[in-house]
């Protein structure tokens, strides 16, 4: 049995009305899968499995493009969108939703590949 070790393949910047989030992608160089993450510290927060394969290339950071937004709601205390992202590397699709508070805090969820 192999040991089951983590190497971060890809880190994308998600960007949406100046708010940024990086998205974590490794590899475990056994089944060829991709596995994201919000931490970079996959010891004590493991990754998930996405359904894109692994490009078997080095590490790089990218920027993914925003390619379609639709604004759910909006008032003077917060803002919910739907976002979907062109992953560069891979050609493949990002879904998300974006919300956004009035306390300036925001963050990305349900991230469907």
């Amino acid at each position: 049995m192999e040991e089951l070790k983590w190497k971060k393949e890809v880190t994308y910047i998600l960007e949406y009305e100046g708010d940024v989030y990086k998205e974590h992608h490794f590899v475990n160089g056994i089944d060829g899968n991709r596995y994201r993450s919000i931490s970079e510290n996959v010891d004590t927060n493991p990754p998930t499995l996405t359904t894109h394969k692994s490009t078997g290339e080095e590490f790089k950071e990218m920027k993914a493009e925003l390619v379609a937004s639709r604004v759910i709601s909006q008032n003077e205390n917060s803002k919910s969108a739907e976002l979907l992202y062109c992953l560069p590397d891979t050609g493949r699709f990002l879904r998300l939703l974006y919300r956004k508070d009035r306390y300036a805090d925001f963050y990305f969820s349900s991230m469907i590949y």
